[in-house]
């Protein structure tokens, strides 16, 4: 079986519904963006702005790539309510593991790393 980075559970979690990746979308665009620990340490390793992230994240959902759910950790048959995730490519020959967590406002955090095991999420 494949085993995916954000679950225990070697299966692929759902897709996000089209509300919540739209939520996503226009707080990239809005730049109603708050940065995680792993984002922002990351920003400097990779050499990008926070306007970068936000810029690749908004143009992967603009392109129609895919955005999944995300499995509790704890209890791998549970998703989480505000926890969306992508394989997000950041420049050429580079892709990256982003989780985005909605928030009850309209700010969205990302958190962005690199990828932890050998499969990764579909694009």
């Amino acid at each position: 079986m494949k085993e995916y980075q954000t679950s225990h559970s070697n299966q692929l979690p759902p897709e996000a519904d089209a509300g919540q990746i739209e939520r996503v979308r226009q707080a990239c665009e809005w730049d109603k963006i708050s940065l995680g620990s792993s984002a922002q340490g990351n920003l400097h390793y990779w050499r990008i702005r926070s306007g970068t992230l936000r810029k690749v994240v908004r143009e992967h959902i603009e392109s129609g790539r895919k955005v999944f759910r995300k499995f509790d950790p704890i209890d791998n048959t549970k998703l989480l309510n505000s926890n969306l995730q992508a394989n997000v490519t950041l420049f050429e020959n580079k892709d990256i593991y982003v989780e985005m967590i909605l928030t009850e406002g309209v700010v969205v955090i990302l958190n962005a790393h690199e990828h932890t095991t050998v499969q990764r999420l579909p694009q």
